[in-house]
């Protein structure tokens, strides 16, 4: 969920041609007498994994071996190149090199159209691991081949396609490469219509994909490249539905809704469609997410909300959502804020000590996870996702237990240890009372470093890691 970065890896990418190679950065820019570059399985050379297409761009590991570079392309394969045979001809300064110039040097990348349904998509020449079929129609950029595949890349995922999935279809110019339009003119552009919501699109029109794509919102105009059998391929990345371009047509959002075994267990949102990858936030059981693409594993999901809404987006395992009516524990706890709160963060996100908006005390809210990160050494404070009353996604810092819970959650846990139950979230705030092991509780707000409970007559505060949780 990330790649899932559109915008900002383009940024990168800019700055990238803009800017001299510096100590310690490897910029690789596929430029030779038309052969392309040649890139090999290992270090030593001794295997040729493919050939890299004149006119691709991308960044090398900081050190060579045996005097090739590690390059990066999926997340299942990494290729070695020798950069100086790569950039054959190519001028010490070469970011001060003007197009007319790098026009003298053949562009090889080229627009690729998908001539079969449900083409896959690899993460490697080997086909580790499918990651997309795209439907007939699609366009693709072509930046090098392995084998009997084409390596393919841009806004819609890295990988590996069969060459006899696709068909040349357009020729590219080096100031086409990373246009959005993939060069063509002429493109057809639409309103796009979601009832005031924001509208998660997929990395494929087969919705079979473990890409995410981008976000639109209602009355933002998009360019389409192609129509593709109720959906349409945007320039800039993604694919939507043709019926939220119809005005008339039916704009209803669908989302999945997160299940879990426990009342309290929490959905982790990872960065990527992978276990080990980053945990960017846990939802709560009973919460709502767009699905705009998944593959058998792993869905693409979004909190999205109305417009000015915190965003939370990333991966998350299937067979932890439901996508029909079926009843579902509801793990969401319905609180009020104690205190005003004010925005930051762009205004998606609030706590007492900023200067935005406020959001009064008194407001209540619906919390449906909470973002990760949470570091106990640090003593940092939960920040819980939470939904308003109108529909906005928002983020809560609760450094000054500013949340209070309308309902009980209805568990009961034991401590895992002797533990102190503090009167704020926090190791500095005043300790209410010590619990010993064993000891029951009622868990009023789960966070990931401190959960409110209640002991007796008394509520409070105990770290998370010391509650036994079912």
């Amino acid at each position: 969920m990330r790649k899932m970065m559109l915008a900002a890896m383009t940024i990168l990418l800019l700055v990238f041609l803009a800017a001299p190679v510096q100590a310690g950065y490897n910029e690789l820019r596929v430029m030779t007498d038309g052969k392309g570059a040649v890139v090999y399985t290992g270090s030593t050379g001794k295997k040729q994994a493919g050939i890299l297409y004149n006119g691709y761009v991308t960044s090398l590991s900081l050190e060579d071996e045996n005097g090739l570079y590690s390059c990066w392309l999926t997340r299942d394969i990494t290729v070695w190149v020798d950069q100086e045979k790569a950039q054959d001809g190519w001028p010490e300064e070469h970011w001060q090199m003007t197009m007319e110039a790098q026009n003298a040097y053949p562009c090889q990348m080229f627009v690729a159209e998908v001539t079969q349904q449900e083409a896959p998509v690899y993460t490697s020449p080997s086909h580790k691991h499918l990651s997309a079929t795209h439907a007939k129609g699609t366009l693709l950029r072509v930046c090098g081949e392995f084998g009997d595949d084409y390596f393919v890349e841009g806004w819609h995922g890295d990988g590996f396609i069969p060459k006899e999935a696709v068909g040349h279809y357009a020729p590219l110019t080096r100031a086409q490469l990373y246009d959005s339009n993939y060069g063509l003119e002429g493109l057809e552009k639409c309103r796009v219509y979601t009832g005031g919501d924001k509208l998660a699109i997929g990395g494929s029109a087969t919705g079979y994909s473990d890409e995410d794509a981008w976000v639109v919102k209602d009355g933002q105009e998009v360019t389409v490249l192609r129509r593709l059998d109720g959906w349409a391929q945007l320039a800039g990345g993604g694919f939507i539905e043709t019926r939220f371009l119809d005005p008339d047509g039916d704009h209803t959002i669908r989302y999945a809704t997160v299940k879990s075994t426990e009342i309290l267990d929490r959905l982790n949102v990872r960065w990527e469609a992978d276990k080990d990858s980053i945990v960017e936030a846990k939802l709560c059981s009973g919460a709502k997410v767009q699905v705009p693409c998944h593959t058998e594993e792993w869905a693409v999901v979004y909190v999205t909300g109305t417009e000015k809404s915190e965003m939370i987006a990333g991966s998350a395992m299937m067979e932890y959502l439901v996508f029909d009516d079926a009843p579902v524990k509801d793990g969401c706890t319905k609180v009020r804020l104690t205190k005003t709160m004010y925005a930051g963060n762009g205004g998606r996100q609030y706590r007492s000590t900023w200067t935005g908006d406020p959001l009064p005390a008194g407001t209540e809210v619906t919390v449906i996870g909470v973002e990760d990160g949470y570091d106990i050494d640090w003593d940092n404070c939960d920040r819980f996702i939470c939904l308003t009353e109108e529909g906005r996604v928002i983020t809560v810092w609760n450094d000054e237990g500013v949340l209070e819970p309308l309902e009980g959650t209805g568990v009961t846990v034991r401590t895992n240890t002797s533990v102190r139950m503090r009167e704020m979230p926090s190791k500095e705030a005043d300790t209410l009372r010590t619990l010993s092991k064993g000891t029951k509780v009622d868990v009023l707000l789960r966070g990931e470093g401190w959960t409110m409970v209640k002991y007796k007559d008394q509520t409070g505060y105990v770290m998370s890691r010391y509650l036994n949780f079912p």
